[in-house]
């Protein structure tokens, strides 16, 4: 495997603590692809960031990027995306298996949280959202989504525009995470970097405890069991789907609900989407989406 070999080349040149991660790789490469940055790092009794340095040491940009050069080698080795799928009908398995994640996914995200973070946006005058990767092709869905029911929704997913954007952050703003690992460093930075600010911070992860989750003031969990294929398999990114689209759904009846009511100057999102800097029509402006 190409990451074995990078570490057989540098491990002397390793710190300590990151010759201790670089052992528990060398000795469980199959199961790597299946863990959490946290996971990992408590195996190994180290912490976070001792694994991001050593995934760096080997030349990656982080865990993530590590985890996906597994995949690969294992699926040639003859390792199933799914192995607990196999079966006569490992279709009918999987929606099985789907359609549970998605009621499971529905009943971690309580009916308070919802109407908080709904209302939240609906009153905002701007929405960022963060994601990389997958995440960022969720995030600019939800970002159309916004745009479409008259909201401001600017997408990032550049690591430069997304320090520029949330450093201008304040009150009455919404900046909105998505990690399927919770351990993107641009994104939890981004929504911490944000709610330091004053901004609304809400944070979408498979995971709780999480870097992503540590940093939010609202979170919004899904329940995908982990595969092979991790956050680079679609299953994570319907789950996601399906939180933003009840999310959605609720924003839109808060909106109804406040136009029903008399208007004024400090209720009205309108009126505040209006004076937002940058503020497109209420469309989506995406810097730095790739």
């Amino acid at each position: 495997m190409e990451v074995l070999a990078r570490i057989n080349s540098r491990f002397a040149s390793l710190s300590p603590s990151e010759q201790r991660v670089a052992s528990y790789v060398q000795s469980h490469a199959d199961e790597i692809v299946t863990l959490s940055l946290g996971a990992l790092a408590s195996r190994c009794d180290t912490s976070d960031a001792t694994v991001v340095r050593f995934c760096r040491s080997l030349g990656y940009s982080g865990f993530q990027d590590m985890k996906s050069t597994f995949i690969p080698e294992l699926l040639r080795r003859g390792t199933s995306s799914h192995p607990e799928l196999q079966g006569n009908d490992p279709g009918a398995a999987y929606y099985t298996r789907l359609v549970e994640d998605v009621r499971q996914t529905i009943q971690l995200s309580p009916a308070s949280t919802m109407v908080t973070v709904a209302r939240t946006i609906a009153n905002s005058r701007r929405n960022v959202l963060i994601g990389l990767a997958g995440s960022a092709g969720v995030a600019r869905i939800f970002g159309d989504s916004l745009s479409s029911i008259g909201l401001t929704a600017i997408c990032l997913s550049d690591r430069v525009e997304i320090e520029r954007m949330c450093e201008s952050l304040g009150p009455g703003d919404v900046v909105f995470g998505i990690s399927h690992s919770g351990e993107t460093p641009e994104v939890y930075d981004g929504v911490g970097r944000g709610r330091s600010r004053g901004a609304t911070a809400v944070g979408m992860t498979n995971y709780s405890p999480s870097s992503l989750a540590g940093r939010a003031e609202h979170v919004l969990l899904t329940s995908a069991a982990e595969n092979l294929l991790g956050s680079y398999s679609c299953h994570p990114r319907v789950l996601e789907l399906v939180v933003l689209e009840l999310l959605c759904a609720r924003i839109a009846d808060q909106l109804r609900k406040e136009a029903a009511t008399p208007v004024t100057e400090s209720t009205s999102a309108g009126a505040r989407n209006a004076q937002a800097p940058g503020n497109r029509e209420g469309g989506e402006e995406k810097l730095g989406g790739r």
